[in-house]
């Protein structure tokens, strides 16, 4: 391990989290059409681990959101891929991310999922991060609130390493 990784969140915390979340979201989709859309790569630790804890019928779906700027070190516009083929008329969608900063990206994936005539759409992240947001929409579901700390662990990256981290670790020193 690193030694400029600081665990934050344990494994244990996070699994208790997800029992107690699956649990709300079984009571809250029983007997529904729930698609459960996963945001690559950052959500799939996160995904994997809810799904086997719900005891619901849903369908798993994934979408891969990514921004470009100059020399990829500052935020672009952010293009969202995947979603065209999914058929979510009529149906209610479940978002799972990793982590809520800006907003943005949250933003525009529940608009473009409305846009596709959904029946309802709900939110659920790993963290929430203490920052300004960019929109006043907030995820339905956080798993846990954190400061704005660079964090990696539990799908979460830096320049894609540390994904496969079972808990979620403060980075240090990141160099970008």
């Amino acid at each position: 391990m690193d030694s400029d990784l600081r665990l934050l969140i344990s494994p244990e915390e996070i699994s208790k989290k997800i029992r107690e979340i699956a649990a709300l979201l079984e009571k809250a989709y029983v007997g529904k059409d729930l698609v459960i859309v996963m945001v690559l790569k950052g959500a799939i630790c996160l995904t994997a681990d809810l799904i086997r804890e719900l005891d619901l019928a849903f369908d798993i779906a994934h979408v891969q959101c990514s921004s470009y700027g100059a020399k990829g070190t500052q935020r672009g516009e952010l293009t969202v891929m995947g979603l065209e083929r999914l058929t979510l008329e009529g149906r209610d969608v479940l978002i799972v991310d990793d982590i809520f900063d800006s907003g943005n990206t949250l933003a525009t994936l529940t608009k473009a999922i409305q846009e596709k005539k959904a029946k309802s759409v709900k939110s659920l992240v790993l963290l929430h991060k203490n920052v300004p947001h960019i929109t006043d929409l907030r995820p339905d579901y956080t798993l846990f609130d954190i400061e704005d700390l660079f964090v990696v662990g539990y799908g979460l990256d830096y320049k894609e390493r540390y994904r496969g981290l079972t808990g979620v670790y403060v980075l240090e020193n990141p160099k970008f």
